[in-house]
């Protein structure tokens, strides 16, 4: 009789466990997620549980108590289950759904898209190489929840009486990985061709670390530094390899809804001389996503190559499209 009390006991207890407790606050992970780790708990499977579990913690760090609170409310109620039943673990549901690394992957969202934009117009400059000219441009960005890969590509020519007087290209690779909330790793590769700065072709290859003073929707505002390492042809034919370091900063600010400025800064500094460069834009939108862009260039070369003036400006008057 007292066995069958104890055994009538447990019985009752595990009645009154509530089945809501292992679905509770759903909210609090993202609804694939919680589907499979429901799914999972409903299996009494513990090899199951543990690996659904151990990769939703992967994916989402800052649902952790969450999933270790329905777990502990799943070994409760299956304690009080074996209890009852007189067996020490949980009897696995012979049509459990089988859990593999690939089922939880399809079930955690892995955002990833492309963005980008195409820039053509006309453009006025001083400098080295005065007149009018055409500029076009190309940049693309990859992201994915961590990570992102961005790449860009300019060429600006000009010619006057049939003399070339200016034909710059500039191409640019950058990935780098966040490693918290505003802190991420970087690296740079870039390729410039400028003869009338007195360079045939400069290559640029650094890396280091990035932080964002300002997220917000309205503002952004990063910073990056790092070593770099340089190799520059003169239009001479005379080669150097100099190692550098770079400094960066992007803004973005969203003025109004269909006003938008820009500026990407950069100074490349070394024993011998440094360059300066800096972009700043300011768009409107048209129509759709086509915007108008009008944006100010200026390169500074500390000690710039023989026959070749030190500072360079563009102004610009561009249309621009989003893809």
């Amino acid at each position: 009789m007292a066995c069958f009390a104890v055994l009538a006991t447990a019985a009752a207890l595990s009645a009154q466990v509530p089945a809501q407790d292992i679905t509770a606050d759903s909210e609090l992970l993202p609804p694939g997620v919680a589907a499979v780790l429901d799914a999972a708990l409903a299996s009494d499977d513990a090899a199951g549980i543990e690996a659904v579990a151990r990769f939703a913690r992967q994916a989402h760090p800052q649902t952790i108590a969450e999933i270790d609170r329905r777990i502990a409310n799943w070994r409760n109620a299956a304690g009080f289950v074996a209890l009852a039943s007189n067996s020490l673990s949980p009897t696995p549901m012979t049509n459990a759904p089988a859990f593999t690394q690939d089922t939880v992957a399809d079930a955690v969202p892995v955002i990833r898209k492309w963005t980008g934009e195409g820039e053509i117009g006309a453009f006025t400059s001083s400098g080295n190489a005065p007149g009018v000219g055409f500029v076009g441009s190309v940049k693309l960005l990859l992201e994915g929840q961590n990570w992102r890969i961005g790449s860009a590509g300019r060429v600006d020519y000009q010619e006057i009486a049939n003399v070339v007087t200016r034909d710059q290209t500039r191409l640019s690779a950058e990935p780098n990985y966040k490693f918290s909330q505003r802190g991420y790793v970087f690296g740079l590769g870039q390729y410039e061709k400028d003869r009338f700065q007195g360079f045939m072709s400069r290559y640029s290859m650094s890396g280091g670390l990035g932080y964002s003073l300002f997220a917000q929707d309205n503002a952004k505002v990063n910073v990056k530094a790092g070593p770099a390492w340089r190799r520059t042809t003169a239009t001479t034919g005379e080669q150097e390899t100099i190692v550098a370091g770079l400094a960066s900063v992007d803004v973005n600010v969203k003025l109004t809804p269909s006003l938008q400025f820009t500026q990407d800064a950069s100074a490349y500094v070394d024993a011998h001389g440094s360059t300066l460069y800096t972009l700043a834009a300011l768009d409107t939108k048209l129509l759709g996503k086509l915007k108008a862009r009008f944006s100010y260039m200026v390169q500074h070369e500390t000690a710039p190559e023989t026959g070749g003036v030190g500072t360079d400006a563009t102004s610009r008057l561009t249309l621009v499209y989003g893809f």
